[in-house]
């Protein structure tokens, strides 16, 4: 029998991550069956799990945000040191932000299994667009060419978004992992858009698992945003009464009116795509350059073209926000909301609600019997 391990998929954000994370849910069950474990924890990734870690806030830290409970760590790893499976595999590009000592955590607190750790990458200059784009489902207002700014003019600096620079300098956060567990059980596989089924061929093929097992799921989800939808999410960020908290936010804009439209509205052949200003494109390559650099230091298993780091291209041109917006986009997104996102809903909100609700009933019925008296 081979020796066990725990395969940590470390990241990076939007590389393929989402998609790899479905699979790894939707086919836990075949899974299984070839000896390899995807811990179910009430969702299709671990991030919960990373943040316990890293002791990060979920949403905006001063108005409603969520930190999470050490014990999605400590229960996971208990789970995993009582496991006799071969490979359990657990799921989360916030792996990426923790630091030496987080790292170090894990170390120690698994036993008598291997620790092994996979990232997914892709150039830099191909995930400006798509990180921007997250950031702005996370209620940022700034538009695009101001947040690449932000992020560009002094790498690993960022006033907007601070986390951007914990992510991405990618061969430092390879280097983290590296010094704790060793060059050799690091694997770094390059993401090939021209060739989609690579990332999962290389994914099964690192698990020891049948070519083409892990597959794309039909789930239509995390699509990028037109510029009318990125015109119109810049807005409500803006409009969003700044005494309103992050759990409204997040049931009502990024889980309702949002995915509404990314994951069940396909745009029209005609809807604008955001373009990258040639500068920054310039600028993430000098920055990718600085990446290849590191990683091929690192002594860290290349899986793909890792050349393809410092010499990306994207759409090119300046961005230019429609003033209007077409009806059925605005009509799409406001039936938004379903009866599901009722389980989101945080519990006090629950709680007070039922309680005016029979405390009106209450004196209605006093009113009924104090007329009949």
């Amino acid at each position: 029998m081979s020796e066990r391990r725990l395969v940590i998929h470390a990241g990076f954000h939007k590389s393929g991550t989402t998609a790899l994370q479905e699979s790894f849910d939707a086919q836990s069950e075949e899974l299984k069956e070839h000896g390899v474990i995807y811990p179910n924890i009430g969702r299709k990734a671990h991030h919960r799990v990373a943040w316990a870690l890293t002791q990060r806030t979920w949403g905006w830290s001063k108005r409603g945000g969520e930190r999470t409970s050490r014990k999605y760590w400590t229960d996971l790893a208990k789970s995993v040191n009582s496991s006799n499976a071969e490979t359990i595999v657990i799921s989360s590009e916030f792996f990426s932000e923790l630091d030496g000592d987080a790292i170090r955590t894990i170390s120690n607190e698994i036993r008598n299994r291997k620790i092994q750790v996979l990232f997914t990458v892709r150039p830099l200059v191909k995930l400006l667009g798509s990180s921007y784009q997250q950031y702005l489902k996370y209620g940022i207002k700034a538009d695009y060419t101001t947040w690449l700014h932000s992020v560009l003019d002094n790498p690993g600096e960022s006033k907007i978004n601070p986390t951007f620079w914990m992510r991405h300098f990618h061969g430092k956060v390879v280097a983290r992992w590296v010094d704790v567990v060793g060059p050799q059980n690091v694997s770094v596989i390059i993401v090939d858009e021209s060739n989609p089924e690579f990332l999962f061929d290389s994914v099964n093929a690192y698990l020891g698992l049948p070519k083409s097992f892990l597959k794309a799921q039909e789930t239509g989800s995390n699509r990028s945003l037109t510029m009318e939808e990125i015109a119109l999410l810049i807005e409500i960020n803006k409009r969003f009464p700044k005494d309103r908290e992050w759990d409204e936010y997040e049931v009502f804009i990024r889980d309702g009116y949002v995915r509404r439209l990314t994951d069940h509205i396909k745009p029209s052949a005609d809807s604008g795509k955001l373009p990258t200003p040639a500068w920054a494109i310039q600028k993430g390559n000098e920055v990718g350059a600085q990446n290849k650099a590191e990683l091929i230091a690192t002594g860290a298993k290349i899986i793909g073209d890792i050349d393809s780091l410092d010499s990306a291209q994207v759409l090119e041109g300046e961005p230019v926000y429609p003033e209007k917006i077409s009806i059925a986009l605005i009509a799409e997104a406001m039936i938004g909301f379903d009866k599901h996102l009722v389980k989101r809903f945080p519990l006090d909100w629950v709680q007070s609600n039922i309680f005016n609700r029979y405390r009106r009933k209450i004196k209605i019925e006093i009113n009924k019997v104090r007329k009949k008296l």
